[in-house]
């Protein structure tokens, strides 16, 4: 009880502080697919929309979505569609075994066969929550103030392209979701006194390109020595990125990891790169000779001779099909072992914008949140926003 009252405390001058008209509102998909909903919270509104009923409950009660009575709305549609949306007076609500500050909104699934559901709440309780998640809340505050930057400038760009889906745009009724495909983010609970602080000192401020746009701000665990641009992992090339060195990452961590890639292995990527259009040539079943030019950990690319053909590969395009458990990073070098390669490399992630674990040691050594987000982001301008 007195851990709940501490931050009902932090959260009420969180909303006098910030709140206001201007402070955007995101949606959160928090769970999906779903066959039923219960959601729990002190004098509950649920609104029905697919009827237009609107009924307010007395005292603490649960409303229950079977989800599947509602497919047949979908039939016709293949879109999502709100169902419902559910609030309370207090700013609370229970979902599962967490609760979340703000609004409910129930949706069908694209695929009409179950339900979503959404979580809206205010951008800084958002970021507060999300903290915890995306980086350890006992960290400096000031390496918390630029994970809190750079999550609130990626919601924003969300908010406002409303593509969090090419298929849907946005028909979505969600800004992003609560995973690693977006950003994780947390519950009521999960905000403390050090993350609503950092929500707080940094209200409103994002990074901006040069042009003054709103793109994409990543971050990721622990870059190995030296960040990548998004076209380097990804092929979508995004303003005001750099490849900036650090040096602060190296003793903070994982440590350095190896492991080993089978001939056949080898082979079943190729001829999958060949048919995904990594390689401009096609390749067939008779690769019987593939050999490994010398590599180095600084380079973003690889050579091979195949046939005694050249090829050239993009470094993100090998952890793309190996993936992250042979691949921790795209920070890496190959190494011919036996009648395979060995992959040798430092970090933890994609290695695109922000590094955690450096920004933590940057923080460690005194320095502010502002000169943390200059560092990784040289073509960016921090600008405050509300």
């Amino acid at each position: 009880m007195l851990r709940l009252f501490l931050i009902t405390l932090i959260f009420s001058s969180l909303n006098t502080a910030t709140f206001g008209s201007e402070t955007p509102i995101v949606s959160v998909r928090v769970g999906k697919s779903l066959r039923n909903i219960l959601v729990t919270g002190l004098d509950l509104k649920r609104h029905l929309f697919f009827n237009n009923d609107v009924k307010t409950y007395t005292g603490k009660k649960t409303v229950k979505f079977n989800c599947e009575t509602f497919t047949t709305l979908n039939k016709q549609r293949n879109k999502p569609i709100l169902l419902a949306t559910l609030e309370s007076p207090t700013g609370l609500l229970s979902y599962g075994n967490d609760k979340y500050q703000g609004m409910f909104k129930v949706i069908t699934n694209a695929k009409g066969d179950s339900c979503d559901i959404v979580n809206e709440i205010p951008m800084e309780a958002y970021i507060s929550s999300l903290l915890t998640k995306e980086m350890n809340p006992k960290w400096p505050i000031e390496a918390l103030k630029a994970q809190a930057v750079a999550a609130r400038t990626y919601a924003l760009n969300k908010i406002r392209t409303q593509q969090v889906t090419k298929e849907l745009g946005n028909e979505a009724y969600y800004d992003l979701e609560s995973s690693e495909k977006h950003q994780v983010g947390g519950n009521f609970f999960d905000a403390t006194e050090s993350t609503n602080s950092a929500s707080i000192g940094t209200t409103g401020e994002v990074l901006t390109t040069a042009s003054g746009k709103i793109e994409p701000i990543f971050f990721n665990a622990k870059c190995g020595g030296r960040t990548l641009r998004p076209d380097q992992v990804w092929h979508n090339k995004e303003e005001g990125y750099q490849s900036v060195n650090c040096p602060f990452c190296h003793n903070i961590g994982p440590k350095a990891w190896s492991n080993s890639i089978t001939r056949e292995r080898l082979k079943s990527f190729f001829l999958w790169a060949s048919d995904q259009g990594y390689i401009k040539e096609q390749l067939s079943g008779d690769l019987s000779s593939i050999v490994l030019v010398p590599d180095d950990i600084d380079k973003f690319t690889v050579n091979f001779y195949i046939n005694d053909r050249p090829f050239i590969i993009e470094k993100a395009v090998l952890r793309k099909f190996f993936g992250r458990f042979i691949f921790p990073s795209n920070t890496f070098s190959l190494k011919k072992y036996g009648e395979g390669i060995t992959a040798s490399g430092e970090g933890l992630g994609h290695g695109v914008g922000l590094c955690q674990m450096g920004a933590y040691a940057m923080a460690m050594r005194g320095w502010s949140y502002k000169k943390i987000l200059s560092h990784y982001f040289p073509g960016h301008v921090l600008k405050k926003l509300y």
